[in-house]
């Protein structure tokens, strides 16, 4: 055993710092600092507990009102700091609480041992198991991280509303291996997504355990280059630090090809994104230039997850990194090779191309404006479709209706006056650029630098910008990370990433924890999703089977409206009984569909003289500006708020009727579901709170 002290933090320890009066935080701050260079320094005298759950526990003096709680235990030199509370409250923590590290799966617990006594004698009493466990032995509910003191409450449980009531008291990998056994998997798959340890535990070496991952989802070991100022100036930062077993293992491991990330909202896919471009950028820090790239599907993403990597990364690791969106980033590299065409973005340009493009369509042919540009969007684009020929060959699948080789050539013309139209102001659709990118990496000898590239929301990026990534990426170990979730697609594109030659199978992975929001508004927002034929990214279907929070909370606010004005009068009176919680405004975030709703409660808020903060696609969130937020439910992506409102909204299928008119049934019904799921991230983005504001009839 090494004479060299480890010293960790809890982030139990972490969050009760967060409570600690500003006040005592100073004194907090300089104790640790002096317990990180030296544990057994001078001044800092360990008294036992005797009372204490737990003979490992000392109590340490922070100063005269403040009390630290250490594990200390007697066999090695491991130090963890575990709690922080004003004097009788950190010994009331310490009474009620045991540390121990699990015999089978070898991570360290902490967990309350109150009335387990009683629960004890009620299950010593059945002769028979009984409950939702009743087919699990002993043994085996121990396997899935359950501690020996905790197997009477787990036998008692009879259902996932008793099992949700005992979270709390449960260490968080035996709660989430149960709850996975009561939704229907097997013990095999759920010992396996715990990544299961296969080597003997010593239950006393805590040093070994602080190494193991399942340990490190709660526990950070300090080193000289540890921030301390940053872990503590930041407590309730936790996706900085802990991550939880299965997301490391995505993080760190070397994977001999791409790999794809899939999971709810909430479960922390960017975040796993984030950790995974620093881990490359820390392996690749020789090569020169900027070897990883992080891409997302908006410029506002990418600013957001900009300021994250600074805080996750060093400035030297930071530097290895470009953080762009996709489509800045194509842009780039068109320009490179002289490329002179600008992508079209505005949908007011578009509409004026569109309405030209119109006169090259024949006389006597009965087809709207609006069905042609889906015909274009949906077919000819997405299958690269460059002369008539090749329109005549592809697939209309999910368009509804038929349409003959005649009715084709015929209308082909005007696919060919857009383009045209285009091509006369410097204009290119994005999908085509992207493809004429690929063909023109595909003919350079040029490198581009780019060792690695992690793609975020690839839900919402096309095929060509998948063919392009998959060009500009030399195939190689750990060349592609790609996360995303099909069922927070809020834009029309629809990739099988395998088509696009991008070959996931064998490292294709889901996470199943939410750790956002309260398991009722997951409900809530999964249910606007029933009866959706949702994808995995890559031609398969995909469910939200086993997708759970771990927080419990008020189930969502369903209010009745009938304008803006009654809107704003249901938000004043949200945010009056809110303060009253504590709740500040800027924890708040009204959504709506349209801009046009959001400007009728921009000026309505106003006249209340209710301070907002409106944030479009050039203003961020800034958390030194005072008000409600104010966003649409497209801007939303991304973000999270304690408490969203939903505003002035009208329904999925009113939206989709609106938007789809004149369309054909394959349109419409792909209309519906877009609108679902943005119903569903906007819902999502929801922490503690929701409220939907409603307009349907």
């Amino acid at each position: 055993m090494s004479l060299t002290p480890k010293i960790a933090i809890s982030d139990d320890f972490l969050k009760s710092f967060a409570a600690v009066p500003r006040s005592h935080q100073q004194a907090v701050l300089n104790f640790v600092a002096k317990f990180r260079q030296n544990p057994l320094a001078t001044g800092i005298n360990y008294e036992r507990i005797h009372d204490a759950a737990d003979p490992n526990m000392r109590s340490v003096r922070v100063n005269d009102n403040m009390r630290g709680i250490v594990l200390k235990p007697d066999v090695g030199n491991v130090y963890c700091l575990l709690w922080v509370d004003q004097h009788d409250n950190a010994y009331q923590w310490a009474r009620r609480h045991k540390v121990v590290i699990h015999p089978d799966v070898g991570s360290i617990q902490i967990f309350a041992v109150e009335e387990t006594t009683a629960a004890n004698q009620v299950a010593v009493a059945v002769d028979q198991p009984t409950g939702l466990f009743a087919s699990l032995k002993d043994r085996e509910i121990r396997r899935l991280g359950v501690p020996d003191e905790m197997l009477p409450l787990v036998r008692a449980v009879a259902s996932e509303a008793a099992l949700d009531d005992l979270q709390s008291r449960l260490p968080d990998e035996a709660y989430e291996a149960l709850f996975m056994y009561a939704a229907g998997y097997s013990l095999e798959q759920v010992l396996l997504e715990m990544a299961a340890q296969q080597e003997p535990i010593d239950p006393h070496d805590f040093s070994a355990a602080l190494d193991r991952d399942a340990s490190r989802r709660h526990f950070v070991v300090l080193t000289d280059d540890s921030d301390l100022e940053a872990l503590l100036g930041a407590p309730l930062e936790r996706w900085r630090i802990f991550l939880h077993p299965s997301q490391r293992k995505l993080v760190e491991r070397d994977w001999n090809g791409p790999v794809k990330v899939t999971g709810g909202a909430g479960t922390g896919k960017t975040v796993v994104a984030m950790h995974r471009a620093a881990r490359l950028a820390k392996q690749y820090a020789d090569i020169p230039g900027r070897p990883v790239v992080f891409t997302t599907f908006t410029k506002t993403l990418a600013e957001d997850i900009r300021q994250h990597l600074a805080l996750l990364c060093s400035p030297q690791e930071l530097e290895k990194i470009q953080v762009v969106n996709l489509d800045q980033w194509a842009t780039g590299l068109l320009r490179r090779f002289g490329y002179k065409s600008n992508l079209l973005y505005s949908e007011s340009e578009r509409r004026q191309y569109w309405k030209a493009a119109m006169s090259a369509l024949p006389a006597g042919v009965d087809l709207s404006p609006s069905f042609l540009r889906a015909e274009f969007e949906r077919v000819v684009l997405p299958q690269g479709c460059e002369a008539a020929e090749d329109y005549m060959r592809a697939s209309r699948i999910g368009r509804g209706g038929q349409l003959s080789r005649q009715m084709r050539k015929a209308i082909w013309p005007v696919f060919a006056e857009y383009r045209a139209q285009l091509q006369s102001a410097h204009y290119k659709e994005p999908e085509e650029a992207f493809r004429e990118a690929a063909q023109l990496l595909v003919g350079s000898t040029e490198s581009l630098g780019i060792r690695a590239m992690v793609v975020d929301e690839a839900q919402d990026i096309s095929s060509a910008a998948f063919e392009l990534i998959r060009i500009a990426v030399p195939l190689a170990e750990n060349d592609l990370f790609i996360v995303g979730d099909a069922h927070q697609r809020i834009y029309r594109h629809k990739v099988v990433l395998s088509r696009a030659g991008i070959e996931v199978r064998g490292r294709s992975k889901s996470l199943k924890v939410n750790y956002r929001t309260t398991d009722e508004i997951r409900r809530w927002a999964c249910a606007q999703l029933e009866g959706c034929d949702i994808d995995d990214l890559d031609g398969n279907s995909d469910s939200l089977s086993g997708y759970k929070s771990l927080t419990h909370g008020e189930v969502p606010d369903i209010l009745q409206s009938v304008s803006s004005q009654d809107d704003v009068t249901h938000v004043v009176n949200i945010l009056r009984d809110l303060a009253v919680g504590g709740v500040e405004a800027r924890q708040v975030c009204i959504t709506a569909r349209t801009n046009e709703d959001l400007d009728s409660i921009t000026a309505l808020l106003k006249q209340a003289s209710v301070p907002f903060l409106r944030l479009d696609s050039t203003t961020t969130d800034d958390a030194s500006t005072p008000g409600v937020r104010l966003s649409t439910m497209h801007r939303v992506k991304g973000l999270e708020f304690n408490v969203v409102i939903i505003a002035a909204y009208k329904g999925a299928d009113a939206y989709a009727a609106s938007y789809s008119r004149d369309e054909d049934a394959g349109v419409t019904e792909e209309a519906e579901i877009a609108e679902r799921c943005l119903l569903h991230v906007a819902a999502t983005r929801a922490k503690q709170h929701l409220f939907v504001l409603s307009r349907a009839l």
